[in-house]
């Protein structure tokens, strides 16, 4: 093999490199989120079963908020999205997910896109109900 050969071969392994980090960033991202997301839901059925009340925030999986039958931290702390910003408590919906307004999340993964990551936190939903409008 000459060492132009050489240089082209490495040269195509760098652009497919540089071509495929992106999906595979936002891939990664976007399951963190997913996994988030379920850990968050699952402490809230832990809270609700513990206390018969939902949460009015998710800071109150960490921190004792005076409610009867809280039985310590359901979190060690309240995850941050992987794009950097705050998770949202939907009590309307029961959903636990990322905000409409969340500046750096790509729409289609806020709540209401059309690859929405979010979790219904309802005592009466199933163990990892997924709804992805």
């Amino acid at each position: 093999m000459t060492r132009i050969q050489l240089l082209i071969l490495v040269a195509i392994v760098i652009v497919i490199g540089v071509l495929s980090y992106p999906p595979w960033a936002e891939y990664r991202k976007v399951s963190q989120a997913d996994v988030d997301v379920e850990v968050l839901a699952i402490a809230i059925k832990k809270y609700y079963k513990h206390t018969q009340a939902y949460p009015t925030s998710l800071d109150q999986l960490v921190t004792d908020p005076g409610v009867e039958g809280w039985r310590g931290t359901y979190l060690k702390s309240v995850p941050k999205t992987p794009w950097g910003g705050d998770y949202v408590l939907i009590k309307e919906t029961y959903k636990v997910g990322i905000a409409k307004n969340h500046p750096r999340v790509p729409t289609k993964y806020r709540l209401g896109g059309i690859a929405e990551i979010s979790r219904v936190y309802h005592a009466d939903a199933a163990h990892g109900e997924k709804y992805w409008w």
